[in-house]
């Protein structure tokens, strides 16, 4: 018997829990990705490398390989080349490449919610040839700019002046290939993630975290079964997927999207139709039971995707550990969450040297407590018992 072949377009430590599911549903799983030592190439069965932001070089990978199916990594540039290829090949399981585009280029989404009147910040795109007096004349301070195609929090700032403004511009076309940035309102809240399965247009599984932020502001360092979920915000959120759903015509699978809860309203900054990073589908499968990673290599295969209740959920945090300086790791140590820290990830060597806090990880945590009560009394003491010392 032939074995079917899956096209996993990345190969990250992200990306190890669907590259297991996959073998598990009895595909022979390729990675890629220009970087042959991402941890993910290990567990896989073979390795291509190519450039998975260039949508042309993984379509002629994937006819070259004969593929069965094709799996987007935690990276938007990972699933636009998914789109692109699956439309080309009719694999099953994406959006038309134009709609993908909607969904994960900031501005066309932008566009999209305020054509369709969904709660997002106000906005404006901003291309390299305008005025940045628009700005100052159109939204008010403080603002936020942001690169279109980037995602982790790559190039954006947040400003309170015209002279920041310019700064930040400045900062945001150095780091992306687009020549439009989205520039948006700020708004003050509490940072959510909200992971969907949707099936014919409804939304059949749903999970609510509460992110944490440590000293970069726009990179999430852990997430957090939510302590502030509730039914009418749940309501409000399924309503916005499912119109968006509805009017993009998308096709059943995982919808991801993040959010800022301000006055019981759920203001969607960010949406994306890949699994997010650092073993997010790990923290969904402990806190709910539901097997996130298998779920997508079913709904790119084209298999039902079934509908899901939660029947108990489990308080859990996925816990990033990072630095808030540069230096020679020696260890981390755990303190008071010793005996919560039931599984990790380790990425470092003692001896190692952090560059750059703003992004290094030591080391991927996963924390359980005992019940509702223990994580609020001990989820705002993470950064203070877990720690990384250095030589």
């Amino acid at each position: 018997m032939i074995q079917k072949k899956l096209l996993l377009v990345g190969g990250s430590h992200a990306d190890i829990p669907i590259i297991l599911a996959a073998q598990k549903l009895g595909y022979w799983v390729i990675t890629s990705g220009n970087n042959p030592n991402d941890l993910g190439h290990q567990f896989s069965n073979q390795y291509c490398p190519v450039d998975y932001s260039n949508n042309d070089k993984v379509f002629h990978l994937a006819r070259q390989l004969n593929i069965d199916a094709i799996c987007a990594s935690a990276n938007d540039f990972s699933l636009l080349s998914c789109a692109y290829t699956a439309e080309r090949l009719k694999l099953p399981g994406y959006d038309t490449y134009e709609t993908s585009q909607i969904i994960h280029h900031k501005d066309k989404f932008r566009k999209f919610c305020l054509l369709y009147h969904l709660a997002v910040p106000k906005a404006i795109q901003f291309v390299k040839s305008s005025n940045i007096n628009t700005i100052c004349e159109k939204l008010n301070f403080p603002i936020i700019v942001k690169p279109i195609d980037l995602s982790g929090g790559k190039g954006i700032m947040k400003v309170t002046s015209k002279n920041e403004l310019t700064k930040a511009i400045a900062h945001a076309f150095s780091l992306t290939k687009s020549p439009t940035l989205v520039v948006e309102e700020y708004i003050e809240g509490t940072n959510h993630g909200y992971s969907t399965f949707i099936k014919k247009g409804k939304v059949v599984f749903a999970f609510m975290d509460d992110e944490h932020y440590f000293i970069n502001p726009y990179l999430v360092s852990g997430a957090s079964t939510s302590l502030l979920y509730s039914k009418d915000v749940a309501v409000k959120l399924n309503e916005t997927l499912e119109k968006i759903a509805s009017k993009l015509d998308l096709v059943d699978g995982l919808l991801h999207v993040q959010f800022i809860l301000k006055d019981h309203t759920p203001y969607i900054i960010e949406i994306c139709r890949r699994t997010p990073g650092d073993l997010y589908v790990k923290l969904v499968k402990y806190a709910t039971g539901f097997n996130m990673a298998e779920a997508i290599i079913q709904s790119i295969s084209n298999q039902l995707i079934k509908d899901y209740s939660i029947n108990q959920i489990s308080y859990i945090t996925r816990h990033c550990v990072m630095s808030s300086k540069q230096g020679y790791i020696e260890k981390v140590v755990y303190n008071n969450f010793a005996s919560k820290i039931f599984e990790k990830m380790v990425f470092f060597t003692s001896g190692d040297k952090i560059e750059n806090p703003l992004t290094y990880k030591a080391e991927i945590d996963f924390i359980q407590y005992n019940n509702r009560n223990d994580m609020q009394n001990y989820i705002n003491s993470i950064e203070k018992n877990i720690q990384i010392e250095f030589l």
